[in-house]
């Protein structure tokens, strides 16, 4: 299976996108190729896979890993959901969803590292 990265989408959205590939056992093309076959989103405004944002203010983005978040979900709950809780499997995953959820796109990440930057320069 592919780890492609997609530029448009911060690194935990990354992350988050090629868990769900790997835990429906697929590849991350084909995640997208539903994505965007069943989505509402509107495809023309969708960014490429090499693309940049779109300046979309994330909402690719987020629309993109609830989707895959659900599925995601969904197979992890499946089998064994009390042991997985357990172990963290479940913990692991759910909160890197939510932080990519909350930042989604990378050039978010770039602001929001941009500005962690800048108060620890401040605080010295």
């Amino acid at each position: 299976m592919s780890t492609m990265r997609m530029k448009h989408l911060s690194s935990v959205a990354n992350d988050v996108v090629q868990a769900c590939a790997v835990r429906l056992n697929t590849s991350v093309d084909k995640l997208l190729e539903e994505f965007e076959a069943t989505s509402s989103w509107n495809n023309e405004t969708a960014p490429s896979h090499g693309a940049g944002a779109g300046g979309d203010g994330g909402t690719y983005g987020r629309k993109l890993i609830e989707f895959c978040s659900a599925k995601g979900v969904s197979e992890l709950c499946q089998n064994n959901v009390e042991e997985k809780i357990a172990d963290g499997i479940f913990s692991r995953f759910t909160f890197d969803m939510m932080l990519s959820w909350e930042i989604p796109d990378s050039a978010q990440e770039d602001s929001f590292t941009e500005c962690v930057g800048k108060e620890k320069e401040t605080r010295r």
